[in-house]
């Protein structure tokens, strides 16, 4: 199977910036844990139509900046119809981030990293984008999640994995630090 074939389908866009979407989440809730301040500089990859891009920027403000990469031109369409100035959207292939070194205090990755071939190498790219100080955030979906939501449960990443390859990457602390039911969240300073 080709990571192509791992892509959430930007036919189904609408879904991602649902009510039941933003009740589960509650993004400025869940965003808050990071301590991004106004003038920091975040990072939102695979950044769909903006369910997280959106909340991101309002934590940097206008003195900020958001960098918002997918490669579906469809949903940085979507994304542009409400894009803040503060927020740049960039199309791009995953692994590859088109961002100087230490470009950014937070690299945000929400059910993203699955969907990328290789996985180290967007790690990789992680490492190199984050400043010093900065950290990297990766939300994924459990492979022994309670539910069927999400992707097929072969393509999902445990946080053992994605720690390690945070861990081989560079940065000095990666730990799982947060999980529901079907989800998982790890943080690499």
């Amino acid at each position: 199977m080709s990571h192509h074939e791992r892509r959430y389908d930007p036919a189904h866009r609408g879904s991602l910036v649902s009510l039941q979407r933003q009740a589960r989440w509650d993004p400025l809730r869940f965003l808050a844990r990071f301590g991004l301040r106004a003038g920091q500089t975040a990072l939102d990859l695979g950044c769909g139509p903006g369910f997280w891009t959106l909340p991101l920027s309002e934590f940097v403000g206008p003195a900020g900046r958001v960098w918002a990469l997918d490669v579906s031109r469809e949903m940085l369409v979507e994304l542009a119809k409400r894009q803040p100035p503060q927020v740049r959207s960039l199309q791009t292939e995953l692994p590859l981030i088109p961002l100087r070194d230490g470009a950014v205090d937070l690299a945000w990755g929400a059910f993203v990293l699955h969907e990328v071939e290789p996985p180290q190498r967007l790690v990789a790219e992680l490492r190199r984008v984050v400043r010093p100080g900065g950290r990297a955030a990766i939300l994924e979906w459990r492979p022994d999640a309670a539910s069927d939501r999400g992707p097929p449960r072969a393509h999902r990443l445990s946080p053992q994995r994605v720690t390690g390859w945070l861990r081989e990457a560079g940065f000095a602390e990666a730990a799982q630090t947060w999980q529901d039911a079907d989800t998982h969240l790890v943080e690499a300073f």
